[in-house]
């Protein structure tokens, strides 16, 4: 039976409940069916959460290392009163239903 993208973010037994919380956040910032990359901005993350920026990008590097997650850095400029590049990352969630049985 193979198990959906939500499902997977909500049952699975993660190392520490944050990684659960950025999970969450990416399922988030996409369709419904949990499917394809997520365009975040690098401070929407960084900001989303009580810990430090720093503590955040370790914890997603954390979910990278550890198969769940696929992060792709790109850029996006930005209009506004000038023109300014903004850090923004593409995240795929990663559901490997053999490795991540329980």
């Amino acid at each position: 039976m193979s198990q959906s993208v939500y499902e997977f973010v909500n049952s699975h037994q993660f190392a520490k409940p944050i990684h659960r919380l950025i999970m969450l956040r990416v399922l988030a910032a996409g369709s419904l069916d949990g499917l394809g990359e997520r365009k975040i901005d690098h401070d929407v993350l960084a900001n989303f959460c009580c810990c430090s920026r720093q503590a955040m990008f370790k914890e997603l590097k954390v979910l990278e290392r550890a198969g769940y997650l696929q992060m792709r850095k790109m850029d996006e400029v930005t209009l506004e009163a000038t023109v300014r590049i903004e850090p923004v990352r593409g995240y795929t969630i990663i559901v490997n239903e053999a490795r991540y049985e329980q």
